[in-house]
Parts: structure tokens; C-alpha cells; sequence
């Protein structure tokens, strides 16, 4: 007999600064262009930024670091991974202990955690640090998923889905905690440009519980696809002056061609298809990523309103953004009992990772 799996608390925290995007835009004009810019609205530069940042259809997001002064001076990599350090804890921490709260547990509960990040590397790590911190057992086991890019959490998911069926009665946290602002690049090229326009910091953590008893989300299978003939697609290299974004225009083109079969793959064991599914909670990579995923699977409009609304508040928060969607959908207790739902995120590989919930 099959165990149900179940969400039963989700939580997340706020980086300490929200930026408007018109200021974020005019701060990286005056970082590469001087500060005269203004007075030259004219110049090809300065209409390349502004139409990247346009076309992002970001209006806030919400920074760990004050980054007009931070990128007054150039970071090495050393640098921004010291920094990753000092504040990725507290984000992480904040977030785990709301997950927990609203599950209703406390951190001695927990038997496993996993910790999910790809904008930062430090030893004893995240999953150590809130262990000790959050005095968990000593017996919990741990694991840390990193550099995976934006589906990272979703692996955790997987890795939670498997701790879960292995261990029967486990409790197992997923922390997702991601500080993309640390890697902002000095650049004029598009897919700098394209990451200054749309990423920013976050942290959210979930609690999952096995039972009839368990509330919230069930949490009923999950699937994995990659196009590794399209693997030079998306990359997330380590420079000496932090990591550097690497995005074909042609991400959106192989995700359409590819997505309704990685669907199916998730939704056929259960006698499912996409027109069955109420909630679509897909990784908002990007506006042509959106609008990609939309018109492969025939959504109707409205289908992606979270998704639009997360990448408009808050940005690309990488792979805590399919948790933050998650959080609005229960937030706004749109999800009637009996109704499915599809998450989905996607980075490099070419992979799409996606998972099944019935709420």
C-alpha cells in the first residue's frame, strides 16, 4: 500500500532589500556606463540595458546585499563566497524555521534535511551550520544539492520523495536558499545583461510528512527529462569575479519542442493529462520561457497567473522560485481538495524537472 507523502508546512524570508527595477536598471547604467549616462540617452548602450530590463517584465525584486554600493568596487570570487556565507545562513535559517512553524514541528523532529543552492560553496556548509544551530539531531541525515541551477529544488524534492518511501514516519526538510545578486557581471553582453535584468535573492524551505493524517499538499510522483544534445544551452560557470550566466536565446524554442513529452511522462502513470491539471506552477525563467511552456501544453489564460506574478514581484530567485509560487497558491487557499497540480523548473542539461501534487 502506498504511503501518502504530504507538504505539510512551507515557509520563506525576505532578503533585507527590495529594489524597484527603474532603479536596479539606472545603478548598472551608472556602474558601466559612468555617471554620466543620463546625460547621453541616446547612446547604443544605454538603450541596450534599458530594453533588456523592459523586456524582463520584472518591476521588484528583493536583494541580500545593498548592490549600488556593493559593486562599487569589483568582488573576486573569494570574496563573494565569504559573503554568501555570512548572509546565506540566516536567509536559510529564517525560511526553515517558518516551514517547520507551519507544520507544526520542531527542528528535533526532523531526520533528514536537504539544502539546496547554486550561487554559493562554503565548509562546514548550510546543512551543517542549521543542524548545529537549530540543534537537530545528530543522527540526521544530511545532504547538500548544489549547482543545479534553477530545478534544483525540485531534485530536492525527488530526494525528499525517495527519504520519504526508504523511511517510513521520517520528517524531511527541503531549504532552498539562493543569493543571485552575488554574481553580477561587469558586461554589455546580452546574457549578462539578461541575468542583471532578472535575478534576485531568496530563501524558502518546506517540511514533508507520511500519513492519512498529514496535511497539505500530497506530494505524488516525480519525473525527469534533459536534452543533452542541448546542454551548451544554459550554463552556470565559476569566473575569478563570481559565477557567469550563459543563455541561448534558443532555451524557449527547445523547452516548446520538448515540454507536452516531459508532461506526459508525469502525468501518464496516473491516468493524467495536462487538461487535468488546475494548477501549473511553472519556474519563471523568463518571460519567453512563460509564454514557451504556455502555448506547448495549450493552457488556458490565467494558467500561469502565479508564475507571471512571482517573476514580477520578485524575479528569478532560481530554485526557490517554484517554492515562493507554491506559497501564493496555498497563501490564497486556491486549491480546492482533489485538484492536481504540476510543478516544473528548468536549468542546465537541458533539463526539466517537474513533480506531481494532489491538494
Amino acid at each position: 500500500m502506498t504511503i501518502p507523502m504530504h507538504i505539510a508546512g512551507l515557509g520563506s524570508a525576505n532578503p533585507a532589500y527590495c529594489y524597484a527595477q527603474p532603479d536596479l536598471r539606472d545603478a548598472l547604467c551608472s556602474m558601466l556606463l559612468g555617471d554620466d549616462w543620463a546625460e547621453r540617452p541616446d547612446a547604443a548602450e544605454v538603450q541596450r540595458i534599458e530594453r533588456v530590463f523592459a523586456a524582463s517584465r520584472v518591476e521588484h525584486r528583493r536583494m541580500a546585499l545593498e548592490v549600488v554600493s556593493y559593486y562599487q568596487e569589483e568582488r573576486t570570487t573569494g570574496q563573494r563566497m565569504a559573503d554568501y556565507e555570512r548572509l546565506a545562513h540566516p536567509l536559510a535559517r529564517a525560511a526553515l524555521l517558518a516551514g517547520l512553524d507551519a507544520a507544526g514541528c520542531c527542528p528535533g523532529d526532523l531526520t533528514d534535511i536537504f539544502v539546496v543552492s547554486c550561487t554559493g560553496y562554503s565548509a562546514p556548509g548550510l546543512d551543517i551550520l542549521l543542524a548545529r544551530d537549530l540543534g537537530l539531531r545528530s543522527d540526521t541525515r544530511r545532504t547538500v544539492i548544489g549547482h543545479m541551477g534553477c530545478y534544483g529544488a525540485l531534485v530536492g524534492l525527488r530526494a525528499a520523495l525517495a527519504a520519504l518511501r526508504a523511511h517510513p514516519g521520517a520528517v524531511v526538510a527541503l531549504v532552498s536558499v539562493e543569493l543571485c545578486s552575488l554574481h553580477s557581471q561587469r558586461t554589455l553582453e546580452i546574457q549578462g545583461l539578461t541575468a542583471a535584468a532578472l535575478f534576485a535573492d531568496a530563501a524558502a524551505a518546506l517540511v514533508l510528512t507520511t500519513g492519512d493524517e498529514a496535511r497539505g499538499p500530497e506530494l505524488v510522483d516525480v519525473a525527469c527529462w534533459a536534452d543533452f544534445a542541448s546542454a551548451d544551452q544554459m550554463s552556470w560557470r565559476i569566473t575569478d569575479h563570481g559565477f557567469a550566466m550563459g543563455l541561448s536565446r534558443r532555451v524557449p524554442v527547445t523547452l516548446r519542442r520538448n515540454v507536452a513529452g516531459a508532461v506526459a511522462r508525469l502525468l501518464a502513470p496516473h491516468g493524467l493529462a495536462p487538461g487535468d491539471i488546475s494548477h501549473w506552477l511553472v519556474h519563471p525563467g523568463g518571460p519567453d520561457i512563460l509564454t514557451a511552456i504556455h502555448a506547448a501544453l495549450g493552457l488556458c489564460d490565467g494558467q500561469l497567473a502565479l508564475s507571471w506574478q512571482v517573476l514580477r514581484e520578485r524575479g528569478n530567485c532560481s530554485s526557490a522560485s517554484v517554492l515562493l509560487i507554491l506559497e501564493q497558491l496555498l497563501r490564497a487557499r486556491r486549491a480546492r481538495p482533489g485538484e492536481w497540480g504540476v510543478m516544473m523548473a528548468f536549468g542546465p542539461g537541458l533539463t526539466l524537472e517537474s513533480c506531481l501534487l494532489r491538494f
